[in-house]
């Protein structure tokens, strides 16, 4: 899959941008354990890390909180999970999830590994297209590839509630307890909710 909004949302060169920030924060020098609550697979406690997908200019000081904690993580898999906004896929299925087929995205100095497990891909439809004009995942890539240099990312779209989502937060949960879970939301739409409720088992009435 290949950027969209590097230069635009995001500056070019975004990982030497983050190295001073990142050289400045103390390590934490452990394994991503299901025992750390902060760290861990989601659970009711801590359902997952919250993240936006708004240009740099006006979230970069929500970014570099969120992974100041993280720096010598080494989490199994990365799940971002994303609302879907590109219409009118989002409007065909809603139970449809959306995910970039396998493979590298790659910014001017940085790039992460896409990969779906295999436990999640039949709940998933694979396409470059509609994934690549979302903002989500390429904001907070440059962190990916700074922070979890080795670990698999796993990019997750989906525009409404679904049972789908319920199972793929149940997968998720059970089978990567050493995995590191970002849910993509802006705080003013809460466009990323859905993901929220589906990780806290089930969804509010």
């Amino acid at each position: 899959m290949r950027t969209a909004t590097e230069g635009i949302m995001y500056p070019k060169d975004a990982k030497a941008e983050l190295m001073p920030y990142y050289d400045a924060l103390d390590s934490n020098s452990f394994e991503c354990e299901a025992s750390e609550p902060s760290y861990s697979a989601p659970s009711a406690s801590a359902p997952a890390i919250e993240i936006p997908h708004a240009t740099w200019d006006r979230c970069r000081s929500v970014l570099d909180k969120a992974f100041s904690t993280l720096k010598g993580l080494v989490p199994s898999y990365v799940f971002v999970l994303a609302p879907l906004h590109k219409g009118p896929v989002s409007y065909e299925d809603p139970a449809m999830v959306y995910a970039p087929c396998d493979g590298f995205l790659e910014g001017s100095d940085w790039e992460i590994c896409l990969k779906v497990p295999d436990m999640l891909r039949p709940y998933v439809c694979f396409s470059d297209d509609i994934c690549s004009e979302e903002q989500s995942l390429e904001i907070a890539a440059p962190y990916l590839s700074l922070f979890f240099e080795k670990a698999p990312v796993c990019y997750l779209l989906a525009s409404g509630r679904s049972e789908v989502l319920k199972k793929i937060a149940a997968v998720i949960k059970k089978d990567f307890p050493k995995a590191l879970v970002f849910i993509s939301n802006n705080i003013e739409s809460c466009c990323g909710m859905m993901w929220k409720e589906a990780l806290n088992d089930g969804y509010r009435t």
